[in-house]
């Protein structure tokens, strides 16, 4: 376990601040690496410079999208230490989500002691949730933040994939307990199926889809639309988003 005396200079502080965004959640198929995409070129076009991990050995979704993006094997906790070694040169990273594997970011925060030496690091975590119309997500949740409390903090994004509300969760003491613990949320709004289908099977961000002539007039309109929305929301909460 990590302690002050561990520490370099320049890790106690003496560096700008930096912050930690991890995409935790155990379920697979709740949008996480789109999630992840869409914050990328969020912060792309803030000019925010960042580092982006995918650990996702199975389907490595986000490196598919974001080519310049790092593979991190986090079947291994210890790797996951390259994250901090990184931050030296990077004052933002980010780390893309992978099912079943939400328990190893938080045995390996609460393993590493980085929940108590961030003050003192100049570090800021940023934990983000996604959460459909389903008591999995929601449970999941409530388990994280029943374990972390108000330490990090806390993202919620409503997905509306499958369903545009999210009662289940709205009614859930999960939801209180993020809210008591500072958490900010945002929901992400489901998109057009031909359009979902357009991104995935050219591998295309928003970005590289309006930039492209394979999108007809109306289609471009909703993914602008869409775009718009979806970047609203994380201005709204840019200053957990932000180094």
């Amino acid at each position: 376990m990590l302690t002050e005396d561990d520490l370099s200079p320049s890790q106690l502080g003496d560096d700008l601040p930096k912050r930690l965004i991890l995409v935790a959640m155990d379920k697979g198929g709740v949008g996480k690496s789109f999630f992840t995409i869409l914050l990328i070129q969020w912060l792309r076009s803030q000019g925010q410079e960042f580092l982006a991990f995918d650990p996702d050995y199975q389907n490595s979704t986000l490196t598919r999208f974001i080519p310049e993006s790092q593979f991190l094997d986090i079947r291994h906790s210890e790797n996951l230490d390259r994250i901090i070694e990184v931050m030296q040169d990077h004052p933002l990273v980010l780390v893309d989500g992978v099912g079943s594997q939400q328990r190893i970011f938080l045995d390996w925060l609460e393993e590493t002691n980085l929940l108590r030496l961030r003050h003192a690091m100049r570090l800021e975590l940023t934990l983000v949730l996604i959460v459909e119309e389903d008591k999995d997500t929601v449970h999941q949740a409530g388990e994280a933040v029943a374990r972390i409390g108000n330490q990090v903090d806390w993202l919620v994004v409503k997905n509306q994939k499958t369903m545009p509300t999210s009662r289940i969760y709205d009614q859930s003491k999960a939801r209180k307990q993020l809210l008591s613990s500072g958490a900010l949320e945002m929901t992400m709004p489901r998109l057009n199926p031909d359009l979902v289908f357009c991104l995935q099977q050219q591998s295309f961000t928003l970005d590289r889809a309006l930039e492209s002539n394979q999108l007809f007039l109306i289609d471009r309109q909703r993914l602008v639309n869409y775009r718009k929305s979806i970047f609203s929301q994380f201005e709204a909460n840019a200053r957990i988003l932000l180094s």
